[in-house]
């Protein structure tokens, strides 16, 4: 199977570089290629590797990573340049490089390179040379490991390939119930099931400089039509709730000029993060990142996007844990098993349109909150997660 995949990945290459760099550049970033070929002098070694493809695995991966920071050198890799920005800024203390390209030589000088200790790779990315060269020399790890229906119809297609890939790793954590009989589906040694890490990694620590005026809808990590819906749902309450404030925060930052246009077609003002903290407008947006999850302490309601767009939805935890309310779309396919955990406390609204969206905002805002004790759930996971990686290191609790 891996002479395969790399006659198909060799084969590919060309055309797959030419159309990274393009893209890559035309939002703005460096295709870092260097790094992608491992063309640079480094000595440092014996490190704990973590590999998290871009923002949001970085921030799942926060309190692993802050836990072993001082008990070990840490080196992180991710595969975006938006990751690779977000990860110098918020992990001072370890070695941040790009992840190399896909060849069996390139990870092998990688490895050379900085002698992990073990590799831990977070929600289950499947780069097969990555895992195979990996794992013949160090332990691999795979933590909050998922797989989604729709990656798991295709994994039964290539399932002796999943399967060749899978028995690599030396323990594969899953994130839930459903994920965990999956991947007992696929393999049956080293697959263990800790929960979530998101209910660890979604706890809000950071504070930033914000005043709260009126009620506040927050629409995070919204993609298109998502900000639409939104803003025409803030229009219709804004009659009856004038002191209600929008704060939408699109998934990609690029996209802020378009969400931009939509304001100003409407004839409504706004302020942007980045020019002012302190707004005077009704709608703010927020086009900086890693600041959201600090954003929704101030929240009365939240609609978490991907889940009206066909994304699958993103992390809820982060609102939910600090007890807001949170409305998510019917495209919530990847969330569902926390969605399913989480709808019999009342704190989530499915809403499959604009109407049900106003509605479910409404109810919110005239309901009183309701506090849920999210801390032992929190503890339980996160002392799983290190007692199982701890048994990989050798290292004793």
């Amino acid at each position: 199977m891996g002479i395969i995949y790399n006659l198909l990945y060799t084969l590919f290459f060309p055309f797959y570089l030419l159309l990274f760099i393009f893209i890559t550049k035309k939002k703005g970033y460096s295709p870092e290629l260097k790094e992608r070929f491992v063309l640079y002098p480094d000595n440092r070694s014996r490190v704990l590797w973590f590999h998290c493809a871009s923002v949001g695995e970085l921030n799942l991966s926060k309190p692993l990573i802050k836990y072993f920071t001082g008990k070990h050198r840490i080196l992180i890799t991710v595969s975006s340049p938006r990751g690779k920005e977000y990860a110098v800024k918020n992990f001072p203390e370890a070695i941040i490089r790009t992840l190399p390209f896909d060849f069996p030589f390139l990870i092998k000088k990688f490895i050379n390179t900085y002698t992990p200790e073990v590799l831990i790779i977070a929600e289950g990315e499947l780069w097969y040379n990555l895992i195979d060269v990996s794992s013949k020399q160090i332990p691999v790890i795979s933590i909050n490991t998922r797989i989604s229906p729709s990656s798991y119809r295709i994994y039964r297609k290539i399932s002796p390939f999943i399967k060749n890939i899978l028995k690599k790793f030396r323990l594969i954590i899953a994130r839930s119930q459903t994920d965990y009989e999956l991947l007992k589906s696929f393999v049956h040694e080293n697959v263990v099931l800790c929960g979530d890490l998101k209910f660890v990694s979604s706890i809000g620590e950071k504070n930033i400089e914000f005043e709260k005026k009126g009620k506040i809808l927050i629409a995070g990590s919204t993609h298109e039509p998502e900000e639409k819906i939104l803003i025409n749902v803030f229009k219709k309450l804004k009659e009856k709730y004038p002191e209600l404030k929008l704060l939408i925060a699109p998934r990609h930052l690029e996209r802020v000029p378009e969400v931009i246009k939509i304001l100003e077609k409407e004839n409504i003002p706004y302020s942007l993060r980045t020019k002012t903290k302190i707004p005077e407008t009704d709608v703010y947006v927020i086009d900086t990142l890693g600041e959201l999850s600090a954003f929704y302490r101030y929240a009365d309601v939240v609609f978490v996007g991907g889940s009206i767009a066909p994304v699958g939805g993103h992390n809820i935890l982060e609102a939910i844990l600090q007890n807001k309310p949170v409305i998510i779309g019917k495209n919530y396919e990847k969330i569902s098993d926390t969605v399913n955990q989480l709808l019999p406390e009342g704190i989530i609204k499915i809403a499959k349109d604009e109407k049900e969206i106003k509605e479910a905002v409404e109810y919110f805002l005239n309901i009183s909150g309701k506090d849920i004790d999210f801390k032992k759930i929190s503890e339980n996971i996160f002392k799983c997660y290190l007692s199982n990686i701890k048994k990989v290191l050798g290292d004793s609790l």
